[in-house]
């Protein structure tokens, strides 16, 4: 599968695009069922809340589990990643990111790449995520927010935020460790606006490493559950001068090209 023209300029552009139904429901729910399993057997990738009593964030879901190792196979999803990163491809990094209803925590308006930058050594910005709608994801429930046109800015140098927990943690916290800064966002979205990344389950969203995004808490009653996958270029491996710096559910160890398998088909 392959992204057309038009699709594929405009994500250039505005750095995402939207392709709503590209997972079945049937494969989405095969994907939520196994979250219940996740919650029950804590694993090291696995991220609370600030006030350790829920689900913030399950990292590395396709290192233990085969619906997920199915899903990064999935042909819709590495033709395109192919596509926009012009190489094979692997994933450096999956978790799935929980917005539990009235109390999912927010995330910081933020860039990803600067994390893979800094964190894993990754040399350039050959990486791509497509974000999976777990949930019907509406304005009420935690969407994700991006900046439009944000990535044409590159990576945004920021100090490190002196609330952020040490270590890997504080790269998947609500305070998280590289932020963008306001008086930043107020010039970007000046330029860019903003566009809040809403549809039903099964919608998939991909994003540029550099777009600036950044998304509410949830106060409603509906959970927000969305798979995010990036896709490294097999060109662009991490240096690994600090590998130890950050585990293998953050910074991907299997770099091999990944071959296709279609999640449809593996029940």
């Amino acid at each position: 599968m392959k992204i057309n023209k038009s699709d594929l300029n405009s994500y250039l552009e505005n750095g995402f695009l939207v392709q709503p139904n590209l997972i079945s429901l049937e494969e989405i729910q095969r994907l939520v069922d196994c979250l219940n399993d996740f919650s029950k057997t804590p694993k090291p990738g696995h991220v609370l809340e600030n006030e350790g009593k829920i689900y913030r964030a399950f990292h590395g879901c396709h290192l233990y589990d085969d619906t997920y190792n199915a899903l990064i196979r999935k042909p819709e999803l590495l033709g395109p990643a192919r596509q926009i990163l012009n190489d094979d491809v692997y994933i450096h990094q999956l978790k799935v990111n929980l917005k539990q209803a009235f109390s999912g925590e927010l995330w910081p308006w933020h860039q990803d790449y600067i994390y893979w930058r800094n964190e894993d050594k990754v040399p350039t910005n050959a990486i791509v995520s497509v974000m999976i709608f777990l949930d019907d994801i509406t304005e009420f429930n935690g969407p994700l927010y991006f900046i439009p046109g944000s990535h044409q800015a590159g990576c945004i140098d920021s100090d490190k935020a002196i609330d952020a927990p040490e270590g890997w943690e504080g790269n998947v916290s609500s305070s998280l460790t590289y932020q963008v800064s306001e008086s930043q966002i107020t010039s970007l979205v000046d330029k860019g606006g903003l566009f809040s990344a809403i549809g039903k389950k099964g919608t998939a969203v991909w994003f540029d490493g550099n777009l600036v995004h950044a998304s509410p808490q949830n106060i409603s009653p509906f959970q927000r559950r969305i798979a995010i996958l990036t896709y490294n270029a097999v060109s662009n491996v991490p240096l690994d001068a600090h590998i130890d710096r950050r585990p293998a559910f953050l910074n991907g160890r299997d770099r091999q090209p990944l071959v296709e398998f279609d999640l449809a088909t593996s029940v």
